[in-house]
């Protein structure tokens, strides 16, 4: 892989070892000790402003560590450290700051800010990569076992059997988007839904298969949302979806269409074929009426099992009387 010294006019490119800032490289040795991390296999980048850790464009988890030439205020370079160490992926990164005699004395300040090392300018490039060599070491595994904490919650929130979100993954997106729904004022509805009479597909060709018609009826359902809805298996063959600024009409419709394809395809089963039905409860939130999750999903719950008792294979809005007043067409509530 090729490593070379970018500036900041130049995108990062990011290298297995991960980028590394040089902030204001007036000192020699900040600018000998490039070629050397370079040579280690990090990728370089230059800049001469202090401002850079600031940059909304930066993404700090991504960093292996920072160099900082000190000269000038003390106060506002330790004020920038601090901001720095505020924002998001900044917390394992390792920040060496190489500054005169200003920096020397004023190493308790710049280590309260979230300086890791405060290095003379006089040290040469060699030392100063073996003193920097424990913080990169421990930088690298603060960062291996961040990423691998994020996969395992990431994990812990996804269907082992679909590979969709899990109940309690629908339980977090279902209370972010309410609350976003009250913030700008719009509709939000969400579809809950089972296969009829799956319990028979159990018994009569196996639980193996019966995973398999599981999978097939969740990738279905994945691929008729849209890209910012969001569908969860909530165990068993039961789904939810949530569909952001929609209203009973635009829901009783996505759930219409996908009652329909459902209908109309064949589930795959070793070693053929099988014609299923599914049933759907839909409900609606509006800002200023019952904003909240427990009617969202109370009620379409409570419209799916309306559906089981009065003949599967339907879709069924809840309540009737609310949705007659919200939409124009009501033919769905029969």
């Amino acid at each position: 892989m090729e490593n070379s010294v970018s500036h900041a006019d130049k995108p990062v490119r990011l290298s297995p070892l991960g980028p590394v800032l040089v902030i204001r490289p007036l000192w020699p040795v900040l600018r000998r000790v490039a070629p050397l991390l370079s040579a280690e296999g990090y990728q370089v980048e230059e800049t001469f402003s202090w401002s850079k850790l600031l940059d909304s464009q930066l993404v700090c988890a991504d960093l292996a560590g920072v160099f900082l030439g000190e000269h000038g205020p003390a106060d506002e370079e330790a004020e920038i450290v601090r901001r720095f160490r505020e924002r998001d992926g900044a917390a394992g990164v390792p920040v060496i700051l190489v500054g005169g005699m200003n920096a020397i004395l004023r190493t308790s300040k710049f280590r309260s800010a979230g300086v890791d090392l405060v290095v003379p300018a006089d040290t040469s490039p060699e030392l100063l990569m073996e003193k920097i060599g424990p913080l990169f070491h421990y930088g690298a595994l603060y960062r291996s076992l961040r990423d691998s904490n994020r996969a395992l919650r990431e994990q812990a929130m996804l269907d082992e059997l679909t590979g969709l979100p899990n109940r309690r993954r629908f339980s977090l997106d279902a209370a972010r988007h309410v609350e976003m729904a009250r913030r700008i004022g719009r509709p939000l509805s969400c579809i809950i839904t089972d296969i009829d009479d799956f319990k028979k597909v159990n018994e009569q060709f196996g639980k193996e298969t019966g995973d398999s018609v599981i999978r097939q009826f969740g990738a279905m359902l994945n691929r008729a949302k849209r890209t910012y809805d969001s569908v969860a298996r909530l165990g068993g063959d039961e789904f939810a979806w949530l569909l952001v600024d929609a209203d009973p009409g635009q829901a009783v419709h996505a759930a219409e269409r996908v009652q329909g394809v459902v209908r109309e395809i064949d589930f795959d089963l070793a070693p053929g074929q099988v014609r299923l039905t599914a049933t759907f409860g839909v409900s609606t939130v509006f800002p200023g009426v019952e904003l909240s999750v427990e009617h969202l999903v109370g009620n379409a719950d409570r419209a799916l099992y309306w559906g089981k008792e009065s003949g599967k294979n339907v879709v069924r809005f809840y309540p009737t009387k609310k949705a007659n007043s919200l939409v124009t067409s009501n033919t769905y509530l029969s």
